[in-house]
């Protein structure tokens, strides 16, 4: 287990959602990737592009981690998306439970936690 290696995918993650880059959360995720979400479950790079970033509605959030705990199975991060989401503020707490493909080199699966 490469924790440097998994906090750096991690990274491109929530950077990617707080800039809205497709590009940053391209390079995170393995073409295959499972999203489970609150919202609906997606399989596929593409399909969690358009979910991720084109459908979202107009935002100013930033992704805040209180926790990260790495286990040879997964990592879980702890934190709160705050900011603004179609100019309302948000402060919503989140779970995200991520899998690793075997090098660690893209992240395999993405289970999103939140509560409003």
């Amino acid at each position: 287990m490469n924790e440097e290696k998994r906090n750096r995918l991690i990274e491109h993650y929530l950077d990617g959602m707080d800039l809205q880059d497709k590009d940053l959360l391209r390079d995170a995720f393995a073409p295959d990737i499972v999203h489970e979400h609150p919202v609906r479950n997606i399989d596929g790079i593409e399909d969690f592009l358009l979910f991720k970033v084109d459908e979202q509605p107009p935002q100013e959030s930033e992704h805040k981690v209180s926790r990260r705990i790495h286990v040879p199975e997964a990592s879980v991060v702890q934190g709160r998306k705050v900011g603004t989401v179609e100019g309302e503020p948000v402060d919503a707490q989140f779970c995200d439970v991520y899998e690793f493909n075997a090098d660690e080199s893209a992240i395999t699966k993405l289970s999103v936690y939140v509560r409003e």
